[in-house]
This record gives structure tokens, C-alpha cells and sequence, in this order.
């Protein structure tokens, strides 16, 4: 079971943070451009496939190009966003990323209904609530690397105020975390199960985001948990296998990493070399991520749009009816 791997994966790393002082910089840059190119972008490489059911109805054959120019340009703007305005890029960046995370992770029905878009929201930021709030000076650290103009006092003062947030975020995925124990506690056999397992994951990588180096910790998290379900379920709704989702992701996935490399190396590059790595990892990520959840949170709007368009009678129809 996917969750029960990364309990394991998390305890791992726990333990790895405790017993060993410090990390090796070069090691986690590696690890997290590795990870991230053959895991974190696949699995927003057939956005292309996500978008045709949903822009085809209402741009008919001009969509593909009218889906290129609006991903190029929301990337190059945050892009841009990173270099100009990096506190605001940042709130942006990590609230955005928090809601789509939230979107993302298993539908329990825990709560009063009006209360779990907030749990979900809550819940799906616990890799950035937590290490705002126990390691504000690691996070600090890590985005004065990835910004490439560096922080100023005004980014810190920002970082202040969402680690406030951050409280109130973990507060609320504490009392969802407590509904669902109650819930579990008089579900049948085989719920309970399911239940105890995602609370007994949700704590684990609680603890693993408040001990461990944020970048490891967003590995895990990304990587390992976001990615590979977002992977495995895009797999089951195309009906393909590994090696032919592999092949259909290919050249987005490429296209991404050769435009980020020679973006950052180029353009933005970092002091030493790994902080160039984390730089161009972090700032080509949030590029492509930035667009990939405003495509998938407005799927449901163009998804309505394209059946009125769909059902809306022709002109000519019209006409000759009259």
C-alpha cells in the first residue's frame, strides 16, 4: 500500500536527520534535480492531453496553440515574479501550491461539509505550515538560494506572517487529523484500517516536515507522495501502460528541463554550483506548477463552458429554423 511505503520513507529520513548533523549540499541538490525531473514534471507532462477535452469545445483547432502561449506565459511570469517580486511570488506560490496539494489528497468524508475545503486546504500545505513554523530559518536559507536577487527585510517580515498563518493551518489539520481518529473509531474493520493509515501517514510526515531539511522533506512529500499518485492515477485514465505513459510524457517532460537549465545557467545562475542546481530546480518547478493547478482548478469551469458551447445551436441552424 502506497501509504505505508512512505510511513516508512518518512521515518527513514527521521532518523537520518537525527543521527547525521548535517546533510551534504551537493548530495541534496542532486537528489532533488533527479527526483524532481523523473518524477515531480512527468506528472504534469500530458497537461497538453488535460487541456484538449477542455479547450477544444470552445477554441476548436486553434487550441493547442492557444494552451502553448497561455503555459509559456504564465511560467515566464513567474519566472519574472522570482527576479521582480519574489515575496509576492512567494505567498502566491506557496498558497496556490497548499490549495492544489489539498485538491490532490484523499477525499475522506471527515467534518461538517462546509468545513472540508478548509481541512483539505489545510491539510495539503502541512509541507509548508510545518517548516514555517519549526524551521522558519532553514526556509529562510533556502529561498534567499532560490531567489536570484536574494530576500530583503520585506520578504522576511511576508515569511513572518504566513508562519502566523502556518498556526491557524495546523491547528485546523490537527482537528480534522482528531475528527477522522473519532470517525475510525466506529467505522467497520476494513474503513478503520484506512482511516488509522492516513492519520498514522499525515503524522508521520508532520513530524518528518517539522525535523527534516525542507528540501528533503518536500522530496518526500512531492515526489513521493503528490506525484506518484498524480502519476498512477493519470496511468489508469488514459489506459496505458508504464512504458507508453512514459513515452507520451517524454517531450514536455525534456522540453521543461532543457528550457529550465539553460534559463537558470544562463540567465540566473547561483554562487556554486549546487545552489544553481536548487536554484533552477525550485524556480522551473514553481514555472510549471504555477500553470499546470490554475489548469487543473479551472477544469471544472471550462468543463461547463465547453457543454454550453457544445449544446449552443449553430448560427445557421438558427436561421433556417426561423
Amino acid at each position: 500500500m502506497h501509504a505505508a511505503s512512505v510511513i516508512m520513507l518518512c521515518w527513514a529520513m527521521i532518523g537520518a536527520a537525527c543521527f547525521f548533523s548535517g546533510s551534504v549540499p551537493a548530495l541534496v541538490a542532486v537528489s532533488l534535480a533527479v527526483l524532481v525531473a523523473f518524477i515531480g514534471l512527468p506528472h504534469g507532462a500530458a497537461d497538453h492531453r488535460f487541456a484538449r477535452s477542455r479547450l477544444e469545445p470552445l477554441l476548436g483547432s486553434s487550441w493547442l496553440a492557444g494552451f502553448l502561449v497561455g503555459y509559456i506565459a504564465i511560467a515566464l511570469l513567474v519566472v519574472l515574479g522570482w527576479v521582480w517580486a519574489p515575496s509576492f511570488t512567494i505567498a502566491a506560490f506557496f498558497l496556490a501550491s497548499a490549495w492544489h496539494f489539498g485538491q490532490e489528497e484523499p477525499r475522506l468524508p471527515v467534518g461538517p461539509q462546509f468545513l472540508r475545503p478548509a481541512f483539505r486546504f489545510a491539510r495539503g500545505g502541512l509541507v509548508i505550515w510545518a517548516p514555517l513554523v519549526f524551521q522558519q530559518g532553514e526556509v529562510f536559507g533556502l529561498l534567499s538560494v532560490v531567489a536570484p536577487g536574494g530576500l530583503g527585510p520585506e520578504s522576511r517580515a511576508m515569511l513572518g506572517v504566513l508562519a502566523n498563518w502556518s498556526w491557524l493551518m495546523l491547528a485546523t489539520a490537527a482537528a480534522a487529523w482528531g475528527l477522522q481518529a473519532m470517525l475510525a473509531i466506529g467505522a467497520g474493520r476494513w474503513r478503520r484500517r484506512v482511516l488509522l493509515l492516513d492519520n498514522a501517514m499525515v503524522a508521520s510526515l508532520l513530524v518528518l516536515f517539522a525535523l527534516a531539511s525542507p528540501v528533503v522533506a518536500f522530496l518526500v512529500y512531492f515526489c513521493g507522495w503528490h506525484s506518484a499518485r498524480g502519476l498512477k492515477r493519470l496511468r489508469r485514465e488514459l489506459r496505458e501502460s508504464w512504458p507508453q505513459l512514459a513515452l507520451s510524457l517524454a517531450p514536455l517532460t525534456v522540453s521543461a528541463i532543457a528550457l529550465t537549465v539553460v534559463g537558470v545557467c544562463w540567465g540566473l545562475p547561483g554562487t556554486h554550483w549546487n545552489e544553481t542546481v536548487i536554484r533552477a530546480t525550485f524556480v522551473g518547478l514553481s514555472a510549471v506548477a504555477v500553470p499546470h493547478l490554475l489548469l487543473h482548478g479551472l477544469a471544472p469551469y471550462l468543463d461547463t463552458s465547453g457543454q454550453r458551447h457544445s449544446t449552443r445551436p449553430a448560427p445557421s441552424a438558427v436561421g433556417s429554423a426561423a
